[in-house]
Order: C-alpha cells, then structure tokens, then sequence
C-alpha cells in the first residue's frame, strides 16, 4: 500500500511538470513571430532637422550650405500630408539633412524674424490668418501652402515650388538644386537623367498562364 501511495505522489509531481511545461509552451508559442503574422514596425532611421530661421543662417555662415524652407500654416490640410508622406521618407530626410539647412517657417506667425540682417514682422492683428512679411517677400506675394523655396548661400532665392509633392516627385527637385544643376541645364533635361534612389513599388503579377 506504501508503495502505491508513493507512486500516487510521484505522478502527481511528474503531471504538475507536464502542465507547467505545457503552459510555458502555449505561452512561447503565442509570443514568438510566426509564417503569417505582419513584421513589427520600424521607427523612421531619419527625421528631417528643422531649425528656425535665424539658426539656418548662423549655420550656413559657419559652413555654407543652402537654405529650404517650409512654409506651412496651422490650417493646411496638404502640409500635413507633405510631412507624413513625404518629409518623413527616410531617404528624403537623409538626403534633406546632408544637402541643406531646413527650415519650417509658419507664413502666419506674429514673430519676429531676422533674414540677412533685415527685420520681418506680421503687421496683422494676432489671432488673424494674416501672413507675415517674410513669407509674402520670399513667396513674392503667391501665398498658397504648402511652398518651399530653396536660398541660395549668398541669401537669394533660387527657386519656389508649390504644392504637394510625393517623395518620387520632390526628390529630383532636392538633387537638382543642391547640385546646382540649374546653372547648367533644365530641370526637364535633368529629368532625364537622374537616377532616383528610392527603390520602385513592386508591379503586380500578371495573370496566371493557361
């Protein structure tokens, strides 16, 4: 009888082992990636740098690179769009922050701003949609967001594009000026031959063969 109760023992021990082991396994199961589950998302490897605009000269006087700006409003549907989709390509950003001094710039703010030693101001009332000075000069009064203008080191402005741009869209346009390629030939020529280095979308399969 002795012996019996102490097998009785003994496999209650060796089922207790068997239902933890069991439990850890579901548990393991469950966590671990398997075949079919989405891959884990990645946090962006690069942000564009923003800097306001009086930072941008200080650092373009140290070591000369030309300006962008961003000109956006609080209200501006397309310029939130333009930051999700396209400032937030990681090879727009890298690029962006390698090749200029960025800066976001609210047309509508009531700051004081200071470009090439002059003073900018919002003449408006606060708390209106009156655009500031700077934007006006800089945008040449065709105040439509979001705008980018590209500032040359000797502080004049190179280009202005409106609008929003895909990344596949605005990345020939960050190349081109960085490049200078605007002292020598079109953009529409340089179209044609730059090499883009954001990888194409996979196309569709075709129909399946008979």
């Amino acid at each position: 009888m002795r012996g019996f109760f102490l097998n009785s023992y003994a496999m209650k021990k060796l089922f207790s082992l068997f239902a933890i082991t069991a439990v850890a396994a579901v548990y393991i199961g469950s966590s671990a990636f398997r075949p079919g589950d989405p891959p884990a998302v990645k946090p962006a490897t690069e942000q564009v740098k923003w800097y306001t605009m009086e930072e941008a000269q200080r650092l373009s006087d140290s070591v000369p690179r030309k300006i962008f700006v961003d000109f956006t409003t609080s209200w501006c549907g397309w310029c939130k769009v333009m930051d999700a989709n396209t400032f937030s390509h990681p090879i727009i950003a890298k690029y962006m922050n390698a090749n200029y001094y960025c800066v976001r710039f609210d047309a509508e703010t009531h700051d004081t701003v200071t470009f090439n030693g002059q003073k900018f101001f919002n003449r408006g009332p606060v708390g209106t949609r009156s655009a500031h000075d700077f934007a006006i000069a800089v945008l040449q009064g065709r105040l439509s967001y979001p705008s980018y203008a590209f500032i040359g080191k000797e502080r004049t402005t190179i280009s202005i594009l409106q609008g929003y741009m895909p990344p596949e869209q605005f990345e020939p346009y960050l190349h081109y000026y960085a490049e200078e390629k605007e002292k020598t030939m079109t953009f529409q020529d340089y179209q044609k031959i730059f090499k883009s280095e954001i990888p194409k979308p996979r196309q569709p399969d075709g129909p399946p063969q008979n």
